[in-house]
């Protein structure tokens, strides 16, 4: 076990049960403009995480630009509102 100060807490971001996973928790701290890639290692899924960004941005309201990794490996997330 290992305790955590403010500043590591700050920054920790804890998968919740269900239907969230650690790909899913990051894509929902995005900023506006900013973007995410997501790799096979992180998503090992057989289908692409875009039900799941879906799912998150009909739940919080705001809006994503998803779709494949222009380099063809994996997937590219932009949150733009």
């Amino acid at each position: 076990m290992k305790k955590l100060s403010v500043e590591e807490a700050q920054n920790l971001e804890p998968v919740d049960h269900g239907r969230t996973s650690k790909v899913i928790a990051t894509v929902s701290t995005l900023v506006v403009g900013e973007g995410l890639i997501i790799t096979r290692e992180d998503w090992p899924s057989k289908n692409p995480p875009y039900q799941a960004i879906d799912r998150l941005a009909k739940k919080t309201g705001r809006t994503f630009k998803r779709g494949k990794n222009p380099n063809g490996q994996g997937w590219a997330v932009k949150r733009l509102s």
